[in-house]
């Protein structure tokens, strides 16, 4: 695990190849394993801990983002009903897993993240670049930023977060716009419909706002990991893990990128199912031999 050992590379390639789509008939309803909502620009997928409980989500955009804009989000559930934001770069992934990990995340769902990141709209695009944006996010900002104010203030700030999001400023594009809006002035950290959209995501079978389509996954099925090891120097060696992993999933609500038309797709009977090839390369530093697993 990375608390024992030095990573030099954490993540150096991912690759995805989507092997087949079927929808294939069950004689029985498929069990729900974990949720994906589309929401905004965002996917952000279900995070539980190995009771069952929501611990939050972390948001994937699926809009155009730029390095220096806010790239990665984890909505963290904190006590007395509240939420923490926080930005994180895309390098930073296999990290916060670690500290997901620690933290009593459940391995199904470091499964499921892991999943939504190979598929993820921008995987392929400056990812491996550190675009240094990390940090507590405020009404839609980092922390202190002087603009958070100015712009919650605006009737409509949505043209200004563009704007920002343009030039590679620190927000999350398609998502700053639903946490900032209406929060000049206000003691919370984002809009309180966010909030309250966010609060009924993490209560079981809750019917929430409009224009959120849910990805209901069901259980996955993965093969073992395939190791290749290659000897870089004396100090370290590379590790290239693959392995199959069979996906199924559902889809119920409104699509939130087609103005909110019916996203329903499949059923907890007759599941959509996806084969997928996975491979991780990982760099690893002081160790004779790969470790089992690749974080």
């Amino acid at each position: 695990m990375f608390a024992n050992k030095r990573v030099v590379c954490a993540l150096c390639a991912m690759f995805v190849s989507l092997m087949s789509c079927v929808q294939t008939a069950k004689a029985q309803a498929m069990e729900a394993v974990s949720h994906v909502y589309s929401i905004g620009g965002w996917d952000l997928v279900e995070m539980k801990d190995t009771t069952g409980e929501v611990m939050g989500f972390w948001g994937i955009p699926r809009v155009a983002v730029e390095v220096g804009n806010i790239r990665r989000l984890w909505f963290e559930s904190i006590p007395s009903n509240e939420w923490n934001v926080w930005a994180f770069e895309p390098v930073a992934v296999y990290s916060k897993i670690t500290d997901l990990k620690v933290d009593g995340a459940s391995d199904t769902s470091i499964d499921f993240l892991l999943y939504q990141e190979f598929i993820a709209a921008d995987s392929a695009v400056n990812q491996a670049i550190n675009g240094g944006v990390s940090g507590l996010v405020v009404k839609g900002f980092i922390n202190g930023d002087p603009l958070t104010e100015a712009v919650g203030a605006l009737s409509d700030p949505d043209p200004m977060i563009d704007l920002l999001a343009v030039v590679g400023y620190p927000i999350a594009p398609g998502m700053s716009e639903l946490l900032v809006n209406g929060t000049a002035g206000v003691n919370v950290n984002m809009n309180p419909t966010t909030k309250q959209t966010l609060d009924c995501l993490q209560s079981p079978d809750s019917v929430c706002n409009d224009c959120i389509c849910t990805k209901t996954e069901g259980p996955v099925v993965v093969d073992d990991w395939t190791i290749i090891e290659t000897p870089i120097n004396n100090n370290s060696i590379r590790c290239t893990y693959t392995r199959m992993e069979h996906h199924s999933y559902w889809k119920t609500g409104e699509e939130p990128d087609e103005n909110c038309a019916d996203c329903t797709a499949g059923s907890p009977e007759n599941p959509i199912q996806y084969d997928i090839l996975v491979e991780i390369i990982v760099d690893w530093a002081d160790v004779e031999h790969c470790p089992d697993y690749p974080y």
